[in-house]
C-alpha cells in the first residue's frame, strides 16, 4: 500500500472526560422521554473470502454496535462466532476531501470486533449473506464470499509492495483511505495469459475497481475499470519470470474500511461465457466456451468447444466445471441442469416448453422467434443474461403475426433485476413472435449471451418478505407478505412461519385471501419476552384440485426490541456556534429519564453524521443518574474548512434488563444537532526544516515553531503521535511554559525501513485546564544511503 498520508486523527491522551462533565443546577421538565431505539447496521467482513472446510479469523464492522450483538447466516451450516466486544468508533483517517467532493454524504463510522467463521467441508463455494441484530433491532443483510482458492490477506499500511506466493491465489484486501492505491507482484514460470479478477459489488463493497498491470519497467500493460458497479476482470499475456505489478485503486480515488475486495489471480485464460450454459441432465453435449486466451492463450477474446457431462440427477441444479487448457486450468464456473428441451445458435422455431440460448450478435438489436399458439394459451416466458462475469440486461416482447407488440417486460423487479419475464395468454389462434433486445454495453459482444425459456403457464405463486422486522417488546408490529400468482392461481394460501422467538404471537390462521395478492400480519411480542432475534422462515401452501403447491421464502430476521427508557436532545436543537478550529467544542447535551430508570447512560458518537466532518470526533462519556445537562466535548480538527458548518450527533447507550432478566443495551438518538461553525485556530506549530536524511541510531534535533493566541496562557505539551511511537522510532513528551516559541524537538531514530517515512509532531495544551486544544505538523524522514 503505498501511503504517504498522515495517520488516524486521535483524541489526546491528557484528555480526561471526567473532567470535562458540568451538571446544571436546572432540572428539565419539557423533555419526552421512551424515545424509538436506534437499530444497528451491518458493515463489512474482512477478509471477505473465507475457506470452505475451515475456520477463519475475521473482524466484522458495524455501525452502531452493542456488545450483545447476535450474528446469523442465512446457510445455516456456517457460523459466525464473536470473540470479544466491539472496539472503539473509528472515525476516517486524514486526508480528507475539499472542495465539492467534500460536500458527498459521509460514510458511517464503524465499530469492529474480532470474530470466527466456520465452514464446513460440504459447503460449495459463492456469495453467502449475513445478519446481526441487538435489543435495538436487527440489520440488512450483508455478504461475504467462500471460495477455494489459497488466501492471503494484504498487509496494512506497509510501505512496500507486497509480494504474493505462488499463483493462483486470492488476495483480500481493503481500500481504507481516500488516494489509496494497492500494490502486489508476482512471477510466473511459463509464458501465456494471466487472469485477475476484482469481486467488491458482489459483496456489497462500494469500491468501484480499477485494475493496473505493469511490467518491472512500470509500463502498463493492461488496464480496466469498473465504471459499471459490476466490479470487473482482465487477462494479459505474461512472460516466464517477468515481475508484475496489479495496482488496485477506486475509479473516483474514494477509500473507507468498508471498500473491502477480493483480488483473484490464475495464471490461466478466463471464461466469459458458455453456450449453453444449461444443459440436459444426463446427458454429455458440446458446450462452446467463450474466454481470453482460452484457444491460443493470447490476450484476445476466442471460443473452444469441449464435450460436457451434465449430472443425472435433476436435484443437482448446478455443477462446477473447470475447462483445461494448454495454458492452465481456467477458474471454476458453474453450469446449470435443465429439465427442458434445449437448443442452440440458429433455431428460429419454438414449441412449448423449450429453451434456446443464443449471443445478441449485433448492438442493440433484436432476435426473434416465431411459436404458433391456440386462443388461451398461456406462456410463460423468461429471458436472462448468462455471462459468468457481468450481467447483460435483457428485454422480453411479444408480437402478433402482423408485427404489432402486445406486450413487453424490461426488469422481473424495477431496478433490481437484468433479468425479464412476462405471462402471456395469446388472443387468438395463430402465428406470435417473441423478441429479445440487449439493453447495455454488452449486447453485440461474444459476452452478449442470453438463455430464453418457453412454457405453459402452470397454477404457482412466489411470496416475498422483508429482510427484517423489528416488533417491540409489549406492541404490536405488521409484518407484510407480498404474493405474485401465475397460472390462472386464484384461490387462497395458507401462510406459516417456523422459528418463531419465545413470546412472539401470530393469529391462529394465515391465509392470503382468494385473488388477493398481499397479506398483512399481526405481530404481538408478550411484555414478558425477551428480547432476541432468530431467523424465520415464511411458507405459504396453495391446493389446485389434489395438488398441493408449497413454496417457503428466504430467510427473515425478527428481532424484539427494547424501547429505551431515556431520551437525548441538543440544547441549542440545530443551532450553530462560532468555535475556533483544532479547540475542544463543549456542546451541551439534555438527558431525560423515564420515572425508575437510574443506570448510567453513555454518549458516544452516531455512526451517521448527517453533515460535513473532516475529522470531527468525540469521546464515550459517561452521565451518572444525578445529571441532566452535560457538556460534551467536541475535538475540531485544525484542518477544518471555515467556510462551511458541520455536525454532530450522539447517540445514548444504557443498559437495561428485559423482563426476563436478561442485561441488554438500549440505544437511542439525539433528536437534533450539534453545529459549528469553524473560525481561525488559536493554535499553530510548524517545523522549521520539514526533511531529515538520518542513519540507523541517530539523534535528530527538530526545529519546533510555535504561534499561539493571547487567549491561550497554559504550558504547551509537544510529543510524537503515540501509533508513530516503536521501538525504532521515538520520542520523550516536552512540557514548554506559555513564553516558549522554538523548540527543538528530539526525536531517537533506532532503524528505518527503506523507504521515507512520514513523523507527526502534535502540540496540546489545556484551556481552562478542561479544554484540549491540538495543533500538529509533518516532518519527513528519509534514510541514508
Amino acid at each position: 500500500m503505498l501511503l504517504t498520508t498522515p495517520k488516524r486523527f486521535q483524541s489526546p491522551s491528557v484528555l480526561q472526560t471526567s473532567t470535562l462533565i458540568l451538571t446544571s443546577l436546572l432540572l428539565l421538565a419539557a423533555l419526552p422521554t421512551a424515545e424509538a431505539q436506534h437499530t444497528p447496521a451491518i458493515g463489512y467482513m474482512f477478509p471477505s473470502s473465507v475457506a470452505v472446510g475451515q475456520t477463519t479469523d475475521v473482524i466484522l464492522g458495524g455501525y452502531d454496535w452493542t456488545p450483545d450483538m447476535q450474528l446469523f447466516v442465512h446457510d445455516l451450516r456456517i457460523t459466525i462466532e464473536l470473540v470479544g466486544e466491539p472496539g472503539p468508533i473509528i472515525v476516517p483517517e486524514p486526508p480528507y476531501w475539499i472542495g465539492k467532493k467534500s460536500r458527498r454524504p459521509p460514510f458511517l463510522l464503524p465499530r469492529e470486533v474480532k470474530a470466527k467463521v466456520t465452514v464446513p467441508a460440504d459447503v460449495q463455494p459463492g456469495i453467502v449473506k449475513w445478519q446481526a441484530a441487538s435489543a435495538n433491532g436487527a440489520t440488512a443483510s450483508g455478504r461475504f464470499a467462500i471460495n477455494r482458492l489459497p488466501a492471503i490477506a494484504e498487509t496494512s499500511d506497509r510501505q512496500h509492495v507486497q509480494q504474493l506466493p505462488e499463483l493462483p491465489v486470492c488476495v483480500n484486501g481493503q481500500i481504507r483511505h481516500i488516494q489509496e492505491v494497492d500494490d502486489f507482484s508476482f512471477t510466473v514460470k511459463q509464458n501465456g495469459p494471466v487472469s485477475c479478477a476484482v469481486i467488491a459489488r458482489a459483496i456489497g463493497s462500494e469500491l468501484n475497481a480499477v485494475l493496473e498491470i505493469r511490467d518491472g519497467s512500470g509500463k502498463i500493460v493492461a488496464e480496466v475499470a469498473d465504471t459499471a458497479g459490476h466490479d470487473t476482470a482482465l487477462t494479459f499475456a505474461a512472460t516466464a519470470n517477468t515481475r508484475y505489478t496489479v495496482r488496485i485503486y477506486d475509479l473516483d480515488f474514494r477509500g473507507n474500511r468498508a471498500f473491502v475486495y477480493q483480488l483473484q489471480i490464475h495464471a490461466a485464460p478466463r471464461i466469459i461465457a458458455a453456450v449453453p450454459c444449461h444443459g440436459p441432465a444426463g446427458k454429455t453435449v458440446p458446450v462452446e466456451f467463450v474466454g481470453y486466451g482460452i484457444a491460443t492463450g493470447s490476450a484476445e477474446l476466442e471460443t473452444v468447444t469441449h464435450d460436457v457431462a451434465f449430472p443425472a440427477d435433476m436435484k443437482t441444479a448446478s455443477f462446477e466445471y473447470c475447462l483445461e487448457t494448454d495454458f492452465g486450468t481456467c477458474a471454476a464456473v458453474w453450469l446449470q441442469v435443465s429439465g427442458l428441451p434445449e437448443l442452440v445458435g440458429d433455431a428460429n422455431e419454438l414449441a412449448v416448453p423449450s429453451a434456446v440460448t443464443r449471443t445478441l450478435s449485433e448492438p442493440y438489436a433484436e432476435d426473434r422467434f416465431v411459436m404458433r399458439g391456440t386462443k388461451g394459451d398461456v406462456w410463460v416466458v423468461n429471458a436472462a443474461g448468462c455471462s459468468l462475469e457481468f450481467p447483460l440486461d435483457v428485454a422480453i416482447a411479444v408480437y402478433d403475426q402482423e408485427g404489432k407488440q402486445l406486450i413487453r417486460n424490461d426488469d422481473v423487479a424495477a431496478g433490481s433485476s437484468t433479468a425479464a419475464a412476462l405471462e402471456f395468454t395469446c388472443p387468438t389462434d395463430g402465428q406470435y413472435q417473441i423478441g429479445i433486445t440487449g439493453t447495455s454495453p454488452l449486447s453485440g459482444t461474444p459476452a452478449a449471451v442470453y438463455r430464453l425459456t418457453v412454457q405453459a403457464a402452470q397454477p404457482d405463486f412466489e411470496i416475498t418478505v422483508p429482510e427484517l422486522l423489528n416488533a417491540a417488546i409489549g406492541e404490536t408490529s405488521k409484518l407484510s407478505l407480498k404474493v405474485v400468482r401465475r397460472g390462472g392461481l386464484l384461490g387462497a394460501i395458507d401462510v406459516s412461519l417456523e422459528g418463531l422467538p419465545e413470546g412472539v404471537n401470530l393469529p391462529e390462521a394465515l391465509q392470503v385471501p382468494e385473488k388477493q395478492n398481499a397479506l398483512n400480519i399481526e405481530v404481538t411480542v408478550s411484555a414478558e419476552a425477551a428480547a432476541n432475534a432468530a431467523l424465520i422462515s415464511v411458507t405459504g401452501v396453495a391446493t389446485v384440485g389434489e395438488q398441493k403447491i408449497r413454496h417457503t421464502t428466504e430467510p427473515l430476521l425478527l428481532a424484539t426490541t427494547i424501547t429505551p427508557p431515556f431520551s437525548i436532545d441538543a440544547e441549542g436543537q440545530d443551532d450553530v456556534t462560532k468555535w475556533p478550529r483544532g479547540t475542544t467544542f463543549p456542546a451541551p447535551v439534555l438527558i431525560a429519564r423515564d420515572e425508575g430508570f437510574t443506570a448510567d447512560i453513555t454518549l458516544e458518537m452516531t455512526s451517521k453524521q448527517g453533515r460535513h466532518r473532516q475529522g470531527i470526533s468525540g469521546p464515550e462519556l459517561v452521565v451518572t443518574p444525578d445529571q441532566t445537562r452535560v457538556l460534551y466535548p467536541v475535538s475540531l480538527p485544525e484542518w477544518l474548512e471555515t467556510t462551511r458548518t458541520s455536525r454532530m450527533v450522539v447517540n445514548g447507550v444504557a443498559k437495561v434488563a428485559d423482563a426476563q432478566g436478561n442485561v441488554r443495551y438500549s440505544v437511542t438518538r439525539q433528536k437534533t444537532r450539534m453545529g459549528f461553525l469553524p473560525t481561525g485556530a488559536l493554535l499553530k506549530v510548524s517545523a522549521d526544516k520539514t526533511e531529515f536524511t538520518v542513519a540507523p541510531g541517530q539523534t535528530i534535533s527538530i526545529p519546533i515553531s510555535i504561534d499561539r493566541s493571547v487567549q491561550l496562557t497554559e504550558p504547551v505539551m509537544l510529543e510524537l503521535m503515540a501509533d508513530e511511537q516503536s521501538s525504532t522510532v521515538h520520542a520523550q513528551p516536552n512540557t514548554l511554559s506559555p513564553s516558549v516559541t522554538h523548540h527543538d524537538f528530539a526525536v531517537k531514530v533506532d532503524s528505518l525501513s527503506s523507504k521515507e517515512t512520514w513523523l507527526t509532531i502534535r502540540a496540546t495544551l489545556l484551556q481552562d485546564g478542561t479544554l484540549p486544544v491540538i495543533a500538529e505538523t509533518r516532518v519527513l524522514v528519509v534514510p541514508k544511503s
